[in-house]
């Protein structure tokens, strides 16, 4: 009789803790998923990123030429662009937090100040910025898992050809001047990783070049962007390169002119970059 009872004391004692156990579990405060509720980016990268990653948004960027919103922000307010960002549209979602665009934030950070409209930077100059800030938003939005996975996407590995193409990357802007892209500009590091030397050099994503430089590189691969109304800008460079200065450059010589773009390029890093990368691939095999 007393064994039964001590037996019975025991599981008496067991199903306490286990009880206990279950009411400190339904007790305790959980974590909130995200730490803001109303977040507005500003550009259509950001925005691809936020999807990727499961964050709701209460303002999206407005999409441009060929660019499409992913299907769960589509009924949602369009702010503009990030050159033109619609700041008053912006102030009435009476957001937590707006994301800018690093390259062009300091245009808006005064107005938005003034508005006490709390904002933060994402660079996205090039892809290693890019996956940085997918791992710091995966962070703060508590989506570690979906941040890792979207960043193994865009892992591009470095090629390393015994013969490496001199690639001239030049951005034309409206009214036909241009100048040269570096390897630190988004897509200069993309055809660095494909195995291309580019020629342009320097700190900064872009530098000036004359004809005259640019012939003594001797590039065997010319890449176009436009930074702006793509339609003139590569009609101003088909008239470039049939000017004598130009003919005696071995891309043009050779016809490896090659036009990057839109959506799958762009002025900075945005989820494209496997597309981006893979095609410049197919332009340096050539």
């Amino acid at each position: 009789m007393r064994k039964q009872q001590k037996i019975l004391s025991i599981l008496l004692v067991v199903l306490l803790i286990i009880s206990a156990g279950w009411i400190w579990l339904m007790m305790r405060p959980t974590q909130k998923s995200v730490t803001t509720d109303r977040i507005v980016a500003t550009t259509n990268a950001q925005v691809q990123v936020f999807n990727k990653l499961d964050v709701p948004l209460v303002g999206v960027a407005t999409p441009g030429n060929k660019q499409t919103l992913p299907k769960q922000y589509r009924n949602l307010p369009k702010v503009g662009n990030h050159v033109a960002p619609n700041l008053e549209k912006i102030g009435q979602l009476k957001p937590d937090l707006v994301y800018l665009d690093a390259a062009i934030a300091d245009d808006y950070q005064q107005k938005l100040n003034s508005d006490n409209i709390k904002h933060q930077q994402l660079d996205f100059n090039k892809l290693a910025d890019l996956q940085s800030a997918i791992t710091k938003l995966g962070t703060t939005y508590h989506k570690e898992d979906a941040a890792k996975k979207l960043n193994a996407q865009l892992d591009m590995p470095t090629k390393h050809p015994k013969n490496r193409p001199n690639v001239l990357l030049l951005m034309g802007m409206p009214g036909g001047s241009f100048l040269v892209g570096t390897q630190n500009s988004y897509v200069g590091d993309l055809i660095n990783r494909a195995g291309g030397h580019v020629i342009g050099s320097g700190s900064s994503p872009f530098v000036a070049m004359n004809a005259e430089q640019i012939a003594q590189a001797k590039p065997t691969v010319i890449i176009t962007m436009a930074h702006a109304m793509p339609k003139n800008v590569f009609k101003s460079f088909d008239s470039l390169f049939k000017q004598s200065n130009w003919q005696s450059i071995p891309a043009v010589q050779e016809g490896h002119v090659y036009q990057a773009n839109e959506p799958i390029f762009s002025m900075t890093a945005n989820l494209n970059a496997p597309a981006a990368y893979k095609q410049i691939q197919t332009w340096l095999n050539k």
